[in-house]
This record gives structure tokens, C-alpha cells and sequence, in this order.
């Protein structure tokens, strides 16, 4: 009886690190790490039992609980834990804030479960692909009157008690100007901020969806008119989430916003068009020589980022997709630029 109590122990304790593995949530790790522990303390208990010599039983099972106690501790915590994360993603994409302090996160929990340094930085597709934003670490979250990090991108999310907070902004632009801090409201068509209910529904599973907006504040705090798709990072740049950014197969999502006519369909040669209509533009007086300047800047700094990405020879999808996502953006303002 003694060998198959300790050779279950051992197969049990096996099966730790698996279960730690499957973890895809705080509270499910939170709970699996009590159950290693108590599970390693039992089975140590037990083990150290059947080992000692008769007198010494009872020794035996304390130094082997605690020992398999602190086992089971460690092999169940996984790569990350809840006192170092600024949140999680459940599976379909929604942020559930965690209550920790800003000195002790570290990094957060994607939505497969798996633990990602630093504080989320981007969206989810609407293909379930994670898109890097093109913004600093500054700009892509905020704390929100709780304590509670939320990630830019997050138009709703849950706090550390479960309860879904919809429709919460990073910030807004009132006469032009942006003004930080955790909001709720929207904009009107003539770009307006109303102060309150938000633009958006529940979906079949009660979950916050954000309706597309009437427009947005491009960088210089200017109202672009038009049906927009995205979010404002926390220091008022407008970050386009169209799903032209994550289903980069087909580029015809693109073509209505951005009247790409005939360009091309790679990311160097939509560069090269791009540059090609800004300079025409210029030279028949449709662009200012400010508004050439902005638009090359931008333009270049999108190339600038293209060869950091090519370091190794060639661009990932997430990559072209992030690529292709701010050429869009700034043909669209190109756009709305020669109309003005």
C-alpha cells in the first residue's frame, strides 16, 4: 500500500506543471497554485511518512509536507502570476483588469493564456490576430479611477470584480484639444464630444461592442468627418483598427476608405505610389508645403520602421498588417488634406 501511495504521489506531482500550463486566467492560476500546494503538502506528507523509520513517522511527514508543500507551490505558478500582472485577455479578446500596484506589474496574460512581458501594446483582429500598435509604452494604457491598468485599445473591460465597464475611452478632444484621462461619451458627426453614454451595444454574450464613429481627431487635433474605426491611445493619436488591418489577404477593405485606386498590393510598392501622389499634390497646389512635410515625415517613418522589421529578411502578417494599417491612415489623410 505504501509503494502505490508514493508512486501516485509522484505521478501526481508530475501533473503540476501541467496543470499550471493550462492556465488562461489569474484566478484560475490563483486557484491551481493553492490546489499545488496543497496537493504537494499532502503527497509530501505522505512520502516523507513512508520513508522515515518506524519511530520517525511522524517527522518524516511534517519535513515531507512542508517540503512537497513548497514544491507544489513553485512548479504550479507557471512563467508569471497574479501579483505581477497588469490583467488578462480571455478568449474573446476582452481585458479583465487586475488589481496591482503600478511598482509590481510586470506583464499580463495574452488571450491563449500565455504570459507577455510589459503592458499590452496594440489590439485584437477582428480574426483574433494581435496587432503591435505603433505608439510608446507611455501612450498605451491608462489607470483608471480604481487603480486598474486598461490598455488604450479596450473600449470596454472588466475591473477586478467582474463587472464590465463599457465604453471607457483613454481620453477625448474637446475644441481640438486632448484632454487625458479615463472618460465615457461620444462624438457627434461635427465632431462635438458629448459627456456620458457611449456609442456602442451588447452583443448576444452581454459583451461591450463599440459602434464605428462619425470621425476623428487626426495629430493636430483637426476633426476628420468620416466613418472611423479605431481607438485614441492614452496621448490623443487616433489608432485605426479597420479590419483592413487584420484580414490583410485582400485589400479591398481598403480601397473605399482610402481611394487606393491602382496601386499595389505589397507594402514597398504602396510606399512608392504614396509618395508619388503626395509629391503631385503638392505640385498642383493641392497640398500646402506643411501639409507635404507632415505627410512625408510620417511617410518616412513608416518606411524607417519597415526596415527594422526586414532585419531578418522579410515581414511577418502581423508586421505587413501594422504596415499596411498606417499607409491607409495616411492616405486617408492625404485625402482629406487636398479636399480641404
Amino acid at each position: 500500500m505504501r509503494k502505490h501511495l508514493i508512486a501516485a504521489g509522484i505521478a501526481a506531482l508530475t501533473l503540476i506543471p501541467t496543470l499550471a500550463s493550462a492556465q488562461q486566467t489569474c484566478e484560475e492560476r490563483r486557484n491551481n497554485r493553492v490546489a499545488g500546494t496543497v496537493v504537494g503538502g499532502v503527497l509530501g506528507a505522505l512520502a516523507g511518512s513512508a520513508i522515515a523509520g518506524h519511530g520517525d513517522r511522524g517527522t518524516g511527514a511534517v519535513i515531507g509536507g512542508v517540503g512537497g508543500a513548497v514544491i507544489g507551490n513553485q512548479v504550479s505558478k507557471g512563467s508569471g502570476d497574479c501579483e505581477h500582472a497588469y490583467g488578462y485577455y480571455d478568449s474573446r479578446g476582452m481585458w479583465h483588469a487586475n488589481a496591482v500596484s503600478r511598482e509590481n506589474a510586470s506583464g499580463y496574460y495574452d488571450r491563449n493564456g500565455n504570459w507577455v512581458s510589459g503592458a499590452p501594446n496594440g489590439y485584437y483582429d477582428n480574426q483574433n490576430r494581435w496587432v503591435a500598435a505603433n505608439t510608446n509604452s507611455r501612450a498605451a494604457g491608462y489607470y483608471d479611477s480604481d487603480g486598474h491598468w486598461v490598455p488604450s485599445s479596450a473600449n470596454g473591460y472588466y475591473d477586478a470584480n467582474g463587472e464590465l465597464v463599457s465604453g471607457a475611452a483613454s481620453g477625448h478632444y474637446e475644441n481640438g484639444r486632448w484632454v487625458a484621462g479615463p472618460t465615457r461619451g461620444h462624438y457627434m458627426a461635427d465632431g462635438r464630444w458629448m459627456e456620458g453614454q457611449p456609442m456602442g451595444h451588447r452583443d448576444a454574450n452581454g459583451v461591450w461592442v463599440a459602434d464605428a464613429q462619425p470621425g476623428y481627431y487626426d495629430s493636430n487635433g483637426r476633426w476628420r468627418a468620416g466613418q472611423a474605426v479605431g481607438y485614441y491611445d492614452a496621448q490623443g493619436r487616433w489608432i485605426s483598427t479597420a479590419s483592413s488591418a487584420g484580414a490583410y489577404g485582400s485589400a479591398a477593405s481598403y480601397e473605399t476608405r482610402s481611394n487606393w485606386r491602382d496601386a499595389p498590393q505589397d507594402v514597398r510598392g504602396r510606399e512608392a505610389w504614396l509618395e508619388e501622389r503626395i509629391q503631385r499634390a503638392h505640385d498642383n497646389g493641392r497640398l500646402s508645403r506643411l501639409e507635404t512635410r507632415n505627410a512625408m515625415r510620417t511617410l518616412n517613418r513608416i518606411r524607417m520602421d519597415e526596415r527594422n522589421y526586414r532585419r531578418d529578411g522579410r515581414l511577418d502578417r502581423r508586421e505587413e498588417a501594422t504596415l499596411m494599417a498606417r499607409l491607409d491612415n495616411l492616405n486617408a489623410q492625404v485625402r482629406y488634406d487636398r479636399r480641404d
